[in-house]
């Protein structure tokens, strides 16, 4: 008897869903818009983070010293810096290695090349290449560089120029979060409308079944439930539709991304996979959700029992 009643709801679901057909076809179409806003969001924070990953690895602190500075008193910096919680690793780089860089970067310039030759002693100081374990934490070591001891020995810092670039980062991150957070809303709102239109045009089209109904002593679970499972099957639909969209999309981006990367450490298509179940599961659940809700809210106004 239950699979029979099952049944009969599901058949009755399936004929609402073709006899509306186009209603049914712009309300998917406008969840899934609202489901690509959210992969959209999903996209754009798994390139930041990734983005903020490569400037993690590739940014760091140079300390210039005063070329009067000696091996010793370098060392004994370093070896204060070390003792940071903030600091990772820090390379050395001695006067001798730090003139011949200078000397290779500048190689086609025969000037400057000409005035190095001239001088007898070397006018490049010691460097110290500083990483941090957090972004965050470049801020606080050219803080504690500031206020130590050694401050007299270090004649230049290239901090500035990285915060810049770390910032423009950071903010074009949260700019881009903050738009497409904005535009998931949207399509959200309008696709709970659109849901809620749907299921009441249903009900009206089916209006003289629903009258049969009660007049044969239907329950009201047993009339409420097609339209609940006529709004199912639109989130099931609309999400599939989506996967399959997506997946396509992502690979046209994956090579411009590697591009941007200078890495194919990083596919895009790879994290989706690797979080198949909790990107697309959890949107599915959560559009099978709202979809009931607004249902619920149309059928209780217009399904009065």
């Amino acid at each position: 008897m239950l699979v029979a009643s099952f049944y009969r709801i599901l058949i009755f679901a399936w004929q609402s869903f073709w006899r509306n057909i186009w209603l049914s076809v712009a309300t998917i179409t406008i969840i899934i818009l609202a489901v690509f806003s959210v992969n959209f969001l999903i996209v754009v924070k798994a390139i930041t983070d990734m983005a903020t990953e490569v400037v993690k690895n590739k940014v760091d602190v140079s300390v210039y010293f005063r070329p009067d500075t000696t091996e010793s008193q370098v060392l004994e910096v370093k070896t204060y810096l070390s003792s940071l919680t903030q600091v990772k690793e820090i390379n050395y780089v001695s006067q001798a290695d730090a003139l011949e860089a200078f000397r290779q970067k500048h190689q086609q310039d025969i000037t400057i090349i000409q005035s190095l030759e001239e001088l007898k002693d070397n006018p490049i100081g010691a460097t110290l290449q500083i990483k941090a374990k957090n972004l965050d934490d470049y801020k606080s070591i050219v803080e504690v560089l500031d206020n130590s001891k050694y401050k007299d020995l270090i004649a230049d810092k290239n901090f500035d120029d990285n915060q810049v670039y770390i910032a423009k980062i950071k903010n074009f991150s949260d700019n881009v979060g903050k738009i497409g957070l904005i535009t998931a809303g949207v399509f959200i709102l309008v696709a709970l409308l659109i849901v809620f239109n749907t299921i009441r045009v249903a009900i009206y089209t089916h209006r003289q079944e629903i009258n049969v109904m009660k007049l044969v002593g239907a329950t009201n679970w047993f009339i409420r439930a097609p339209f609940l499972v006529e709004a199912i099957f639109y989130a099931l639909i609309a999400c599939f539709i989506s996967i399959l969209l997506l997946y396509p999309i992502l690979n046209l981006i994956q090579p411009y991304l590697n591009s941007f990367f200078l890495t194919e450490e990083f596919s895009i298509i790879n994290y989706f996979n690797g979080n198949f179940w909790q990107i697309f599961g959890l949107e599915l659940l959560s559009v099978i959700f709202l979809n009931i809700i607004s249902s619920s809210i149309a059928m209780r106004k217009y399904l009065r029992a």
